[in-house]
Order: C-alpha cells, then structure tokens, then sequence
C-alpha cells in the first residue's frame, strides 16, 4: 500500500511539473545543494582594450557626445561601406561623416590619442600642417576625410572634407602659427 500511494504521488507531481506552462513561485524551494557559477573575465587583445580606453578619454572631455559619435557611426555604416554616407550632394548643410568629427573634441588633443579613434570610425585622414608647416599633400577630394593641422603632435586644426562646398572646419584660437608677413615679437 505504501509503495502504491508513493507511486501515484511521484505520477501526480511529475503531471503536474509537466503540465505546467509556467514556473511556480507559489511554494518555498528547497535546495540542499549549491552551485556556483564563476565567470572568468574576458581577454581583450591590448589594441582593443587600448581603443576603449582611448574612447573612455575622448568620453571625459568637455564637449564630447560619444553617444551621438556612436549612433551616426551606426547610421554611417548602415548606409554603405567606408565613406558612402560622406557622398551625399544632396545633403548641403551637413553629412554624417562632418557631424560624426563635429561631436568629437579633437582641438588640444595629442594625435596619437585621435588617429585610433579615427581609424575605429573608418574615417580617413591626413596631417596637412606639421608644426607650422603645410605639407605636401594630393589634391583629390575623399568626402570625409579629416585634415589635420598640429603643432609639436597637438591637434590646433581640422577640416573635413565634404562632396560639395561648404566644408567644415575649426582651429584654436587665436592662431598658435605665425604668418610670414608678421614679424617676431621681442
């Protein structure tokens, strides 16, 4: 009798665990075991953990909208490959790739802390001025690309270049270069 009753309990809870389409909460647990689960931290390779880090910099400075950098990188890579979203002659007031550098702070800041970055966004880009010294650079127009102008590798200048005029640019004022017409001051 014993063996019966305990055969039509363990029947009636295994159709009932079965059946039910939801778990119970209704009726305390009873765990007499536990089980730890230990995540180990992922690796990162050092040039990825190095690209967050500097994204975590560009993040600290007053100015940036890393949210927004993120969100139109997104719109820029759904678009189309490389600088596809940069071509765009009938958007004349502003693109992506202008408004993606616009939302970044690159004045005042060391290069080898933004060509990463750069790079990460898949945005092209050359140094035009080199401690007061323009470069020798191509003519050819790549919509999107960022021209840098630095001083002892400080970023004092940029524009980027767009499909149609007008293109955007920023410096630090008042201009760290001297012009030659100005002479030196004693």
């Amino acid at each position: 009798m014993y063996k019966t009753v305990l055969s039509v309990m363990s029947i009636m809870a295994l159709l009932a665990a079965c059946s039910s389409a939801s778990p119970q909460t209704d009726g305390a647990i009873d765990s007499t075991t536990t089980v730890l689960i230990s995540v180990e931290p992922v690796e990162k390779a050092p040039e990825q953990q190095f690209i967050e880090d500097m994204w975590d910099r560009q993040a600290a400075q007053p100015g940036a909208d890393i949210a927004k950098v993120f969100r139109l990188y997104q719109e820029k890579a759904a678009i189309g490959p490389k600088n596809m979203a940069c071509w765009d002659p009938q958007n004349t007031e502003a693109d992506v790739c202008t408004e993606l550098v616009k939302s970044m702070v690159l004045l005042d800041v060391h290069l080898k802390e933004i060509i990463p970055l750069l790079d990460s966004l898949e945005l092209p880009w050359r140094l035009v001025v080199r401690d007061c010294e323009p470069q020798v650079v191509t003519k050819d127009i790549q919509a999107g690309r960022v021209n840098l102008e630095t001083i002892d590798d400080v970023i004092t200048g940029y524009f980027v270049e767009r499909a149609e005029p007008p293109w955007f640019s920023k410096v630090i004022e008042p201009p760290r270069c001297e012009t030659s017409s100005e002479q030196p001051v004693d």
